[in-house]
């Protein structure tokens, strides 16, 4: 009987520990700076994530890198020995060169062993909508599935998956270079609260503003309802926050209320993708509409 294939899952995914255990897949993680050190995004073991957004409100300013190709290659190398299969469903390659890590890390090992088999599924999705992706694929496999058939589904719905975020203010995505100096103070001036999301291509959009901070909570609801078609009921969704957790749980009540799905997954976002949207941002993810 042949071996299950190894699913190896990023940081970026905002899994939380448990659930990655549970799930028996292999883990890469993103690395970042926070004040002097040299950090790695292993899914807040090593650093609550309520404290990594303390300290961004206290003024820190955390960077991020790429994952390194050697952490890739180890974790394809090791599960190529094992003569196992390796699927890896990465974070889009829209936001970051990761992806293409992956892929030069791959044809490094591949020339080492030619009969090597891993495959690299660009997800186009970031955070918690890779995250749901992920969990949805690992049940997969624990079904029995292949890496043929898994790949195969993977291409073919991981438009499905939808993920929109709104964040407290502009502040993150100005000092990123997202927005201007002028955007982000009109914005600030009129509180008005971005409601954002990520192309077929997995980069970054503006889907709508809304004035606000209840307006903004409850216009992520209001566009789950629009583009779940009914797939919601029965399903998993899932809601994320950035040390938000209240407002999360107020977005799980009106979710619930409106969709009733058969489970959510309650997720914190973590070092990485908080150094990019700061503290307060709250998200939800689904299997909807394609993009």
């Amino acid at each position: 009987m042949a071996q299950r294939p190894v699913l190896v899952v990023d940081s970026c995914s905002d899994l939380t520990p448990a659930i990655v255990e549970s799930l028996g897949v292999e883990e890469i993680h993103f690395p970042f700076h926070l004040g002097d050190q040299d950090r790695e995004d292993d899914f807040g073991r090593t650093l609550p994530h309520a404290a990594f957004f303390q300290a961004m409100r206290d003024g820190d300013q955390p960077s991020t890198a790429q994952i390194p190709r050697p952490a890739f290659e180890a974790v394809f190398r090791s599960a190529v020995e094992q003569g196992r299969s390796v699927v890896y469903l990465g974070f889009s390659s829209g936001l970051s060169a990761t992806f293409d890590s992956a892929f030069l890390s791959r044809e490094t090992v591949v020339a080492e062993y030619p009969d090597a088999d891993i495959r690299l599924v660009d997800t186009f999705s970031a955070s918690i909508a890779e995250g749901l992706f992920v969990y949805e694929a690992a049940r997969h496999l624990q079904e029995g599935w292949d890496a043929d058939a898994l790949v195969e589904w993977a291409e073919r719905e991981r438009l499905r998956i939808n993920g929109f975020f709104t964040l407290e203010s502009f502040e993150s995505l100005r000092r990123g270079g997202r927005i201007s100096d002028v955007a982000a103070a009109a914005g600030a001036m009129l509180d008005i609260r971005p409601i954002l999301t990520l192309d077929p291509e997995g980069k970054l959009v503006l889907k709508r503003s809304v004035r606000g901070r209840k307006k903004s909570l409850s216009a992520l609801v209001d566009i789950m309802a629009e583009r779940a078609d009914g797939l919601v009921t029965g399903g998993v969704v899932a809601i994320g926050h950035a040390d938000a957790l209240e407002d999360a749980e107020r977005v799980r009540g009106m979710v619930m209320a409106r969709m009733a799905p058969a489970e959510v997954l309650m997720l914190e976002i973590g070092p990485v993708i908080g150094a990019h949207v700061g503290p307060g941002m709250v998200a939800v993810s689904f299997w909807g509409q394609e993009r």
